[in-house]
């Protein structure tokens, strides 16, 4: 295995030598079973070493700035599908991860208001995911830019949400429209998991926001999801990502 060093180097420039690439995974309404959205999620294949963890790649990404152009390529290749599957008559939504390190640059929203000026996507069909573990000295610069992308008729959702200390000190001060649910709640791995969920639960309709459950990979996930009253739920059970023909296919059929 290479080591990080080498690793961080061969990130340079991966995008351009197409070794970089979108996956999707589906995102199912709990009230009519149907697909209604996808999470764009960023894919690495090394030459030699095959696919790298995302978890090892992306803080690579960060801590060099690739992070930028991995972010620029993933706008890129979610408005492409989501644009395609509108125009062929399949209302799906797309969202897509968003690092602290992008939204701490003024480029980022250029960017996305540039690439949005170049089609017509009806509000709220695109969502950047952004985690509850947003350095609390950059929320000051962070949020008047996500006001901005709001504006713009994008979504605003709080990922991996209710296992910080301060994730409903975040939901104050972020103008979020989605709540996604921690996997280890749904599935069960911490023990104060029932109470929290309930919490969640309750603030989320208060604030009229809309609840994704993550992390289903069983049939009692998906039913604590649907008694919770979430809205959408995605994972394993649902859906693998996969790459955009078979997208395609499944919201075709």
């Amino acid at each position: 295995m290479e080591d990080i060093e080498d690793l961080t180097a061969a990130l340079g420039g991966a995008v351009s030598r197409g070794e970089v690439f979108a996956v999707f995974q589906p995102q199912v309404a709990l009230d009519t079973g149907d697909v209604v959205a996808v999470e764009g999620l960023c894919r690495w294949r090394h030459p030699e070493l095959g696919l790298i963890a995302p978890d090892l790649f992306i803080p690579l990404a960060e801590r060099t700035g690739a992070i930028h152009e991995l972010g620029a390529f993933m706008v890129d290749e979610c408005l492409e599908a989501v644009d395609f599957w509108h125009a062929g008559g399949q209302c799906v939504e797309v969202s897509v991860n968003v690092s602290p390190v992008q939204l701490a640059d003024a480029s980022f929203a250029e960017l996305l208001a540039a690439r949005l000026g170049d089609r017509a996507l009806p509000p709220n069909s695109f969502t950047v995911e952004i985690t509850e573990s947003l350095p609390v000295t950059d929320l000051p610069m962070i949020v008047p830019r996500l006001v901005a992308l709001q504006s713009l008729g994008l979504g605003v959702a709080l990922d991996d949400f209710g296992t910080g200390h301060a994730s409903f000190d975040q939901l104050d001060r972020l103008p979020v429209t989605e709540l996604k649910i921690d996997r280890s709640l749904i599935q069960g791995d911490q023990a104060d998991g029932d109470e929290v969920l309930v919490g969640i639960m309750a603030v989320a309709h208060a604030r009229g926001l809309r609840v994704v459950a993550e992390g289903i990979e069983t049939a009692a996930h998906l039913a604590l999801a649907r008694s919770l009253g979430c809205d959408r739920a995605q994972g394993f059970l649902l859906g693998l990502p996969m790459v955009r023909s078979d997208v395609d296919r499944l919201i075709a059929a």
